[in-house]
């Protein structure tokens, strides 16, 4: 039997709460083109009405690297409203925090612990 909760908020890493993240940071923080790095759900989940995520967030820039744009905490808040369908988003940024670097392989850990 397959359950659904129908109040459930969409996720973190969803593309209808992304793309509202995306009008908010452009609308109210003036952030046009932006990669967000390390979507990560803090609180919630599918059977909670509200999701509390976090991420980087940078603004593109042409020919910078990835590693020297000014990244940001993100923090967003996804909560689902009386109607079926209508959620709410609400967005802090936060300070600036360094790129998180990608993790390593397992065999370049394995090889490290040799």
């Amino acid at each position: 039997m397959l359950y659904m909760h129908r109040n459930a908020p969409p996720g973190c890493s969803s593309d209808r709460a992304l793309r509202r993240v995306t009008e908010i940071l452009r609308d109210d923080f003036k952030l046009d083109a932006v990669l967000m790095n390390n979507l990560t759900t803090v609180s919630g989940g599918f059977f909670g009405a509200s999701d509390e995520c976090a991420a980087e967030v940078a603004e593109m820039r042409g020919s910078v690297d990835a590693s020297a744009m000014a990244w940001r905490q993100l923090r967003y808040r996804i909560v689902h409203q009386d109607k079926l369908e209508q959620f709410a988003v609400t967005v802090d940024l936060g300070d600036r925090v360094p790129l998180e670097p990608p993790a390593p392989s397992f065999w370049v850990r394995l090889l490290a612990r040799l």
